[in-house]
């Protein structure tokens, strides 16, 4: 999936897939921390694109998440042996995490359920998650019905995600290497 429709899937379904990250058994959702204006380092020379979640380290810490150890090889093969691979990271000579500061929310059923979020990043102001399924209608009376079944005129009805509407959206602007905030519902 390219950034897009990963954040597409995430708004649509209203929750993160988690996976193991690398080295590691335990599916985690992983986040980068970086403060608004540390974005433009990771997105202009890290070359991370402008598209995803963000949320407060509290919101992470509240569901079981955390910080992850940057630890020699010495160390890592303890983490991993005590069955914590996934709250670890190697820095062996020549590695490439050295610049980041990775979180992972450990999610053993491989999914986490999103109630908020503190923005939605995008990368281009003219683009939209791609509408769900938000009840029906019968087209003759323009009345909500409970389904297909409920009338042979009823018809669903498509939205923005809830997320996307209910959320402060960050439009990243290349031209000067920062986000522009936009309202809840400004972008629908």
């Amino acid at each position: 999936m390219s950034a897009q429709e990963r954040l597409d899937s995430i708004l649509r379904e209203g929750q993160f897939r988690a996976y193991p990250p690398f080295g590691a058994t335990t599916p985690c959702v992983c986040f980068s921390e970086s403060p608004p204006d540390h974005l433009k380092y990771l997105i202009g020379s890290r070359r991370f694109s402008p598209w995803g979640i963000v949320t407060h380290r509290s919101t992470l810490l509240t569901f079981g998440g955390g910080s992850v150890a940057y630890v020699p090889d010495s160390v890592y093969g303890e983490f991993q042996q005590a069955g914590l691979g996934h709250w670890s990271v190697r820095t062996a000579q020549g590695s490439t995490w050295m610049h980041e500061r990775e979180w992972r929310l450990p999610r053993p059923t491989g999914r986490a359920g999103i109630a908020s979020v503190q923005a939605i990043l995008v990368g281009d102001i003219n683009w939209r998650p791609s509408l769900v399924e938000a009840g029906w209608v019968d087209r003759t009376t323009g009345e909500p019905v409970t389904g297909e079944e409920a009338s042979p005129y009823a018809e669903p009805i498509y939205e923005l995600p809830r997320l996307w509407r209910e959320s402060v959206i960050w439009v990243w602007d290349p031209r000067t290497e920062t986000v522009v905030p936009y309202g809840p519902s400004t972008l629908c």
